[in-house]
């Protein structure tokens, strides 16, 4: 398959994972199981765009390293500010 037709159906993926998670995102309960979706769907976004639009597979190790762990750390996040919420609110909110 040529690099062309390789970076058209990686952009059509993402396409459709932005329309999947907009749906997910939109659901009416924004539970534990959505919010874990959302970042699956989040940290594959990520993961195409880092190896075929950044063409990251050809950078140098430690920029690999950097971005990858930036890919799969964020939705890591995403669900740890998910479960900690009222924690983190509760602190903040003491803070100010």
């Amino acid at each position: 398959m040529s690099e062309t037709r390789k970076v058209d159906l990686v952009w059509i993926s993402l396409v459709l994972l932005t329309v999947v998670g907009a749906s997910l995102g939109g659901s009416d309960d924004p539970g534990l199981n959505v919010t874990i979706m959302i970042a699956l769907v989040m940290g594959l976004k990520a993961r195409l765009v880092c190896d075929y639009f950044l063409e990251l597979r050809t950078a140098h190790r430690r920029i690999r390293i950097a971005m990858y762990t930036f890919c799969y750390g964020m939705p890591i996040l995403v669900v740890l500010t998910t479960l900690t919420g009222d924690f983190i609110a509760r602190v903040t909110g003491a803070l100010i």
